[in-house]
C-alpha cells in the first residue's frame, strides 16, 4: 500500500530543468518511517518564460525520500535537528536559461546557485527559508509548502492536492526578472528593474503502486510569478507528467 506520501518534484514548467523542490507531502502518522523512490518522467506544458508559442516536451527525473532524520526532496535537503525544526541544503537550477526554454533574443542566462536554511514544520507542512551562499545573488526565498494525500476507492492509488506560496526578496527577484540596459537594447524589451516577488503554485498528484517497489506517478501543476518583468511570456505556466518510479526504501 502507499503510505501517506506524495513526492513533490518540482519541476519548472515543459522542461527539463532540474529544479525540484516543490511538492512534498507526508502524513504525520509515518514520519518515523522511511519512504524512498526514484525515477523519471516524461512532461508537457509550457514554461511562462518561453517565448514557443506550443507547449513542449520534456523529461524529468524524480527524487524524494522521507525519513526520521528528514528528508530530501528533488534538490532540497533537510536534516532534522531538533522536532520540526530542520537545517536544509537546496541547488536552485537555472530558471531563465536557454538551455532548458528559448528565451526572447538578446536576453542572458540566470545561473543557479547553492543555498543553505532552515526549515520549520514537516515534509508536508513546512516553511522554508533559503539563502544564496554561492554569491550569485545574495538574496533569500522564503517557502510555504502545504498539502494532504487523500486515498482513494483503492489502496494502490493516492492523489495528493498541494499549494505552495514562495517570497523572492529583491536581489534574488533582480536575477530572474531583472532587464538591464545591454539586454533591453538588444532584446527590445524593456529595462526592469525587480522588487521582491511572490510566486504562486498549486497542483495534483497522484501515485499508483504497480508492485511494492514500482510506483507510477501522474501530476499537473500551475504556477504564476507576479512581476510585470517583460521576460514573463505568459501569466500562467502549466505542466502535465506521467512516469514511474522505483521504491529504494520503506519496504
Amino acid at each position: 500500500m502507499i503510505r501517506q506520501i506524495a513526492l513533490s518534484l518540482s519541476i519548472l514548467f515543459g522542461n527539463t530543468q532540474l529544479s525540484f523542490a516543490d511538492e512534498s507531502f507526508a502524513d504525520e502518522h509515518f514520519t518515523d518511517q522511511e519512504y524512498g523512490i526514484i525515477g523519471g518522467s516524461i512532461t508537457y506544458g509550457e514554461s511562462v518564460f518561453s517565448t514557443k508559442s506550443a507547449p513542449q516536451f520534456g523529461v524529468t527525473p524524480n527524487l524524494f525520500y522521507s525519513g526520521p532524520k528528514g528528508f530530501i526532496d528533488g534538490s532540497l535537503a533537510n536534516w532534522q535537528l531538533l522536532p520540526y525544526v530542520g537545517l536544509s541544503g537546496n541547488w536552485r537550477f537555472a530558471e531563465v536559461s536557454d538551455t532548458f526554454v528559448d528565451l526572447p533574443n538578446g536576453i542572458q542566462d540566470r545561473d543557479g546557485n547553492g543555498e543553505l536554511g532552515i526549515t520549520l514544520g514537516t515534509v508536508g507542512a513546512r516553511l522554508t527559508y533559503l539563502h544564496d551562499v554561492t554569491s550569485e545573488h545574495n538574496g533569500y526565498e522564503v517557502q510555504l509548502h502545504l498539502g494532504r494525500t487523500l486515498e482513494t476507492w483503492t489502496q494502490q492509488f493516492t492523489i495528493t492536492p498541494y499549494l505552495e506560496v514562495d517570497y523572492r526578496d529583491k536581489k534574488l527577484s533582480n536575477h530572474l526578472y531583472g532587464i538591464s540596459n545591454t539586454e533591453s537594447s538588444a532584446s527590445g524589451l524593456n529595462q526592469f528593474d525587480a522588487g521582491s516577488t511572490f510566486v504562486y503554485q498549486a497542483g495534483l498528484i497522484g501515485l499508483y503502486e504497480f508492485t511494492p517497489t514500482w510506483i507510477g506517478i501522474a501530476r499537473a501543476d500551475l504556477i504564476h510569478h507576479d512581476s510585470d518583468s517583460a521576460l514573463i511570456q505568459r501569466d500562467l505556466g502549466w505542466s502535465f507528467e506521467l512516469g514511474v518510479t522505483y521504491r529504494f526504501a520503506g519496504l
